[in-house]
């Protein structure tokens, strides 16, 4: 069976997609495809399931037998629909409108697509499953639920770990070092914390007297460091490309870390993982039991990209909540 799976952005979601990958492998004896931005290939690159990474639309000029079409994109629908010769699931384009196949039903009815929007919101509000137990449901995959082939990968090369194990070297950094992750890029800035609750964070962690990464990128390197300034045990490292980013993370042994790439980076990794959600479906998370998740209080701005509360829903976490959850999952 030859599989092309359409998932361009944003970056964390293209790679919490890549835990379908084995399961699609496996039971289906499957030759994967996968159409993307450029900026998402060196996610996707090494990965032993993935025949080929499409870029470009234009580079398509073939059929395929199944089409996953998940990037909620009106050219990447007709697109997905001309090239599927015998099964399409996901984002379609419908009388003049984005839809989704009735496969993908369970997971798109909480989405943007769903014309009821509160419907959407209530329907993601109730739901329990992760969104890897969803998918695996709607593709014929339940029994890999449980099975360690789930889950999303990153393949670093030696080159990609060279600046991270470089930073470490220059600092002493060794053993038991956190990272901490607060923003979340600029198109869900409700997902971010605040520099101020940031700071707050850091003064209790600091309590655990070990070395501290502050995590971000080129978007967040300005507030990153003023989040930084006089604070003892906390490192800013330099900003680096996709991969070498991932070894910054993989040099920690806890993540602390928002609803971000960050977080589905530490996933792929292994590591212990602290995420602290806001405007997110806490049920579609999944730590894979490596940490915990810490939630705010009655946040249901699931589709907003700011929050409509004084104080936002992901600042209202306590601190000493996070710092009791770090020591437990050092």
């Amino acid at each position: 069976m030859r599989i092309l799976l359409i998932k361009t952005g944003a970056l964390g979601d293209v790679l919490r997609t890549t835990a379908l990958l084995p399961p699609l492998h496996h039971f289906y004896e499957a030759k994967i495809d996968w159409l993307t931005l450029n900026e998402a290939k060196p996610l996707l690159e090494g990965n032993p399931a993935i025949r080929k990474i499409f870029t470009d639309p234009k580079e398509i000029n073939q059929k395929f037998d199944w089409v996953l079409s998940l990037e909620e994109n009106q050219n990447l629908a007709k697109l997905a629909s001309k090239i599927a010769s015998q099964k399409i699931t996901g984002v379609i384009y419908k009388e003049k409108r984005l839809s989704y196949t009735q496969d993908s039903a369970p997971y798109y009815q909480m989405s943007l697509l769903n014309p009821d929007k509160k419907k959407a919101d209530r329907l993601k509000s109730l739901n329990q499953k992760t969104f890897l137990d969803l998918w695996l449901s709607l593709l014929g995959l339940s029994r890999f639920k449980k099975s360690a082939l789930a889950r999303p990968q990153i393949f670093l090369t030696n080159s990609d770990r060279k600046s991270a194990l470089n930073f470490a070297k220059q600092h002493g950094l060794s053993g038991h070092v956190i990272g901490f992750n607060p923003g979340a890029g600029s198109r869900w800035p409700s997902k971010e914390l605040s520099i101020q609750k940031s700071r707050e964070i850091l003064k209790k962690l600091s309590a655990l007297k070990k070395p501290i990464l502050l995590l971000g990128g080129q978007e967040e390197k300005a507030r990153n460091r003023e989040i930084a300034k006089d604070l003892p045990h906390v490192f800013l490292p330099p900003v680096l490309p996709l991969k070498p980013f991932a070894a910054l993370i993989d040099l920690c042994q806890l993540v602390i870390t928002t609803d971000s790439l960050a977080f589905h980076l530490a996933t792929a990794l292994k590591k212990n993982i602290l995420v602290l959600i806001g405007p997110t479906s806490q049920s579609e998370l999944d730590v894979f039991g490596r940490g915990e998740k810490i939630a705010a209080p009655s946040c249901s701005c699931f589709y907003r990209p700011s929050c409509s509360r004084k104080i936002s829903c992901l600042n209202a976490i306590p601190s000493t909540q996070i710092l009791l959850a770090a020591r437990k999952n050092l």
